[in-house]
């Protein structure tokens, strides 16, 4: 009786310890990350998107350019149609250009979305000001679209919009760089998909990149 009484003591102290353990990791992962990303002078990716509609489904593929504070670049290499093409956001302005067309142009189908729905700054600002976050740090295989040890951040986007509620970002825990985030709709479906390919921080961006009048050209 006595060897059964310690034996249980000896588990209840193990799954204690382990708790405990798995409370320090988890806070330690969420400092790094918190010191990682909250405040990013400039970053560049290569990324793939998908956007998902009640009537389509729309796949890309460009880089992002970011510098800090407020200037965004974005530039599409997929899908053919509409290679070439740049949307710019500075500030308050936005533009979209096209080298390829001289003058006005219509691009049918074909909407920039919102930049806090595509960037790190603007999922990580949303998602300190919500009042419900979630991480959970887990393994993934082989069988998953990016295997690994990953970290996710979860919250609710502020705004109640039904189409843009809530968001997560999954987020290598050895390298704390991010490999997928995505944007859900009020039934938790995935509106947009982004997959980062290559991402690189604390790059060389001048200025004229993010100049709204010229698309940086």
């Amino acid at each position: 009786m006595k060897t059964c009484k310690y034996i249980g003591l000896l588990l209840t102290l193990m799954i204690i310890l382990c708790a405990c353990n798995g409370a320090r990791n988890s806070t330690n992962i969420y400092e790094q990350i918190y010191e990682r990303y909250n405040h990013i002078d400039n970053y560049q990716s290569k990324i793939r998107m998908t956007i998902t509609s009640n009537k389509t489904v729309k796949h890309y593929v460009m880089y992002q350019y970011y510098k800090f504070p407020n200037k965004y670049r974005l530039e599409i290499l997929e899908p053919g149609e509409i290679e070439g093409l740049v949307t710019v956001y500075s500030g308050n302005d936005v533009e979209t250009i096209y080298p390829q067309i001289k003058g006005k142009f219509t691009l049918p189908n074909y909407h920039p979305i919102d930049k806090s729905y595509m960037f790190l700054p603007g999922f990580f600002e949303a998602y300190y000001k919500s009042e419900q976050t979630s991480l959970v740090t887990k393994i993934l295989t082989d069988s998953d679209e990016i295997p690994g040890q990953v970290t996710v951040l979860s919250a609710d986007i502020p705004g109640n919009n039904m189409y843009r509620f809530s968001q997560s970002i999954w987020i290598d825990t050895e390298t704390l760089l991010p490999m997928k985030m995505e944007i859900y709709d009020l039934n938790n479906k995935p509106m947009i998909s982004i997959i980062y390919d290559e991402i690189a921080f604390n790059v060389e961006l001048e200025d004229k990149m993010f100049d709204v009048q010229t698309g940086g050209y």
